[in-house]
């Protein structure tokens, strides 16, 4: 059986700034809450996650979603992962999901830095 870890790194936007992000992510979507001015409100955040594990059921692909943090005490990020075995399948279906949708976002993968 595949395990899918849902490690986390820290990446670093500035100095005071940045955002935890699973290694394996595939993509993610930010909540801010339920406030009536809220520019990623957390029912439309679960609706697009939602919908892209359907699409990752749809062609069998396991996954495990995962919350992390960012620097900005107004705003969580769900983040959708996959075993390594299956990155390239389920980030095709990320990035083409993601012009669907309004908060949905395909996850690039850059130099991380360890979170101790």
């Amino acid at each position: 059986m595949k395990t899918i870890s849902i490690k986390k790194v820290w990446i670093s936007t500035s100095g005071w700034r940045g955002h935890e992000e699973p290694v394996n992510a595939v993509g993610g979507a930010n909540d801010t809450g339920t406030w009536s001015d809220s520019p990623c409100p957390s029912g439309k955040r679960e609706k697009e996650i939602k919908g892209f594990c359907r699409l990752l059921n749809i062609n069998e692909i396991k996954y495990k979603t995962t919350w992390c943090k960012s620097s900005n005490v107004f705003c969580m990020a769900q983040y959708v992962c996959v075993h390594p075995d299956d990155r390239e399948k389920a980030e095709e279906l990320a990035d083409a999901y993601a012009e669907e949708t309004d908060l949905f976002y395909p996850v690039i993968h850059k130099k991380k830095v360890e979170v101790a």
